[in-house]
């Protein structure tokens, strides 16, 4: 009984073998599959290759843009050289124009001694009168304490660029009882100093004129000269005497008028013709009379025209002029000159062409006509 059943097992064995089919090998348990182990090992080398690739790519970027910057300032050194040897070729070219300007007409460029503007009078409240000479305070009316309208009040801090309370006695004049006061003052109500006075000059129920005292002395001044309702004169006084005195002569807000007084005297004078907040032309005074000058001729903010004067004969002669012809931010033209036969005359001038600080051709006058001219180097002289 025990073959029997044996018998079969071998049949089935027999027949699937027969049948082609073979069957898997038991897994070896514990190691790892050979291909898994290729699949790691070939995904290595991918990633190995990938990174040697990418520094490869870097290295050639960067020897590519070290080229281009070498060849770029290559480039950048050449057009500087063609630029700096076009720059000096055209300096040359100009300075031999120049000296061949000059030399077909002696007569170019003949020196002016005017200025911008001089110091006139100026008409207004109290300035009849040449303003080189300080005008003193004004003094205010004597009036009865009886004519005015009396009240008291308190004026905060700020209002007249006071820096505490004030409390004041204001007096109020109105003569002709339309309700527009001609004059207002403001007197400490404890010392009666005063403090402030406000006035309508011209009657016209407009306010055109305000004072600032301090210690019972005139310390500011205002006025509306030409009634506009805007202010266009502002004076400062010390001592008695006026030390700063502005003007708004265009009458559009902004100050182009400037004199300052030391002592008694003007000693400086600003004018701002082109009303940008700098001044285009400052005269410099001593015992009332011009010493020297600076403008800026061609209003770019820099100072390109200086003169001196003289004060020996009495009056203010011009004995030098310095120009900036080239608009370097220096003097490169230098004349010189004399009085001859009651005329200011042109006796001498030297030029400085390539801004090199040496003078490079001087030119002699007689009778204000050229007679002479001496050449530095023999390259400057036009061909």
């Amino acid at each position: 009984m025990r073959a029997l059943k044996i018998v079969p097992c071998v049949l089935l064995t027999l027949a699937a073998a027969a049948s082609g089919q073979a069957s898997p090998p038991p897994p070896a348990p514990g190691n790892p599959s050979l291909a898994q182990q290729a699949e790691n090992a070939a995904g290595r080398d991918s990633a190995i290759r990938a990174t040697q690739a990418a520094e490869e790519a870097r290295a050639r970027a960067q020897a590519e843009a070290r080229q281009n910057a070498a060849l770029n300032a290559a480039r950048e050194t050449e057009r500087a050289a063609a630029a700096d040897l076009e720059g000096a070729l055209s300096t040359a070219q100009a300075m031999q124009e120049e000296l061949f300007r000059i030399h077909q007409d002696p007569d170019a460029q003949s020196a002016g001694t005017s200025l911008l503007a001089a110091p006139n009078p100026l008409s207004s409240d109290g300035w009849d009168h040449d303003p080189r000479i300080a005008a003193p305070a004004p003094s205010s009316r004597e009036l009865p304490e009886e004519i005015f309208d009396r009240s008291n009040e308190v004026i905060a801090p700020g209002v007249w660029q006071n820096t505490e309370t004030l409390r004041v006695i204001r007096l109020v004049l109105d003569a002709d009882g339309d309700g527009k006061p001609e004059l207002i003052r403001f007197l400490d109500r404890g010392t009666r100093e005063p403090i402030r006075q406000e006035a309508d000059r011209n009657y016209d129920g407009v306010l055109d004129a305000w004072r600032r005292y301090r210690d019972g002395e005139l310390v500011s001044r205002v006025l509306d000269e030409n009634d506009d309702g805007n202010p266009d004169v502002f004076e400062t006084f010390r001592g008695g005497l006026l030390v700063v005195r502005e003007l708004d002569r265009d009458d559009d807000g902004v100050r182009d008028v400037f004199y300052r007084y030391r002592g008694d005297s003007l000693f400086e004078e600003g004018h701002d013709a082109d009303n940008d907040g700098v001044v285009d032309l400052l005269i410099i005074y001593e015992d009332r009379r011009r010493i020297r000058a600076q403008e800026d001729v061609d209003r770019d903010g820099r100072m390109d025209l200086w003169t001196r004067y003289s004060t020996q004969s009495g009056g203010e002669e011009v004995t030098q002029i310095e120009h900036d012809r080239a608009g370097r931010g220096f003097a490169d033209t230098f004349e010189y000159f004399q009085i001859q036969g009651g005329k200011t005359l042109l006796v001498r001038r030297e030029r400085d062409l390539n801004g090199d600080g040496q003078v490079d051709v001087v030119s002699f006058y007689a009778e204000g006509r050229l007679v002479r001219r001496q050449i530095a180097e023999a390259s400057l002289a036009p061909m």
